[in-house]
């Protein structure tokens, strides 16, 4: 007679730091640095956290309930980190406030934010209490266009954000009962549903800038996209490619910094994408700045580490992630850390 093979379960981690412990903050310090800066706002009052993470293909999940903290994806910590996943974000009570690109707002319990990793924010909260999802980027750019576009973009309403919730919440309840066979499944279900309701969304006009001309700098974005190689691309390629005055590409362009910032930002953003990818260790920083449009490799690397703090050959030394998928980063960083946190710490899977 044949037995049944014995059923494995995803990988899991449950993390307790009590308002009692001395070194609670500075653990959770540990345990979220790969990601971000976390800092106090409120240093008069116990610090405590309690966590699950869950491990599925090309996702993390995590629910979490903290006192109040605020945390930084900076510049530096982005090239030092290397990681670029997506991070999708809802309270399940309270609020939380986030910085993007110079703008604050409020996320009250329910809405749904999405943040570029690749990109600086800040989030704040009195008190945490959350369900997050770190998504692999290559998941979503392959099922979501303009992924420049969706950072800070945040789901108030509608069917398809109750949807989402709806599976967030599922998701966490059954997480200890998730299977290694079932973990493709539902991850893959769960990005498809990510992907679904940003595009909904995006078709729909919900949440649009506050600026007028959403097509035609949705336009002009993706034709800078497609022309960083070139050294000349300049607003005077810009007016001549789309009919437009000077004032009215200003215009569009002044709550992101200027067109000249917003090239010079892509040309960056792209440079550290490339960077920091296992696959692209050959390639020269001569020929990666010959090829983002610098006219030399030294104005590359002085306005490279002008933004990130460091020059790019140093980030390329100091990338910290395995040789597969950008997501690995978060995980190889939690194998990392974990072990630092017995005490506290709880491991299933």
């Amino acid at each position: 007679m044949t037995r049944p093979s014995q059923q494995t379960f995803i990988q899991r981690q449950e993390i307790e730091l009590p308002a009692d412990g001395p070194d609670s903050f500075a653990a959770f310090q540990i345990l979220v640095r790969p990601m971000f800066e976390a800092v106090r706002p409120r240093g008069d009052q116990p610090f405590f956290a309690r966590s699950s993470l869950s491990h599925l293909p090309d996702v993390l999940m995590s629910r979490a309930v903290t006192a109040s903290v605020r945390f930084d994806r900076t510049l530096r910590k982005i090239a030092r980190s290397g990681i670029d996943d997506v991070l999708v974000m809802t309270y399940l009570s309270g609020s939380f406030s986030c910085e993007v690109n110079g703008r604050v707002r409020t996320v009250e319990a329910g809405a749904i934010a999405f943040f570029d990793l690749a990109r600086p924010f800040s989030i704040q909260s009195d008190a945490v209490d959350n369900i997050s999802l770190h998504i692999s980027r290559h998941r979503l750019a392959d099922l979501v266009p303009a992924m420049n576009d969706i950072h800070g973009f945040v789901l108030h309403s509608g069917a398809t954000r109750q949807l989402l919730l709806d599976h967030l919440k599922t998701c966490i309840e059954v997480a200890p009962q998730i299977t290694s066979a079932e973990s493709s499944l539902i991850g893959e279900a769960t990005i498809q549903l990510v992907a679904g309701a940003l595009q909904h969304a995006k078709r729909e006009g919900i949440n649009p800038p506050s600026h007028a001309g959403l097509a035609s700098l949705a336009e002009i974005k993706s034709f800078i996209e497609e022309q960083l190689a070139c050294t000349d691309l300049g607003p005077d390629d810009l007016t001549r490619a789309f009919s437009l005055s000077r004032a009215s590409l200003y215009r569009l362009f002044e709550p992101l910094g200027g067109v000249s910032a917003y090239i010079l930002d892509r040309r960056l953003n792209r440079a550290l994408q490339a960077i920091t990818e296992p696959q692209t260790t050959h390639l020269r920083i001569k020929q990666l700045a010959r090829d983002l449009g610098f006219t030399h490799p030294t104005s590359f690397s002085r306005a490279f580490k002008k933004r990130y703090g460091m020059p790019p050959h140093e980030v390329r030394a100091r990338r910290g992630y395995p040789d597969d998928v950008q997501s690995a980063a978060w995980r190889q960083a939690m194998a990392t850390h974990l072990p630092l946190l017995d005490t506290v710490t709880k491991t299933s899977g």
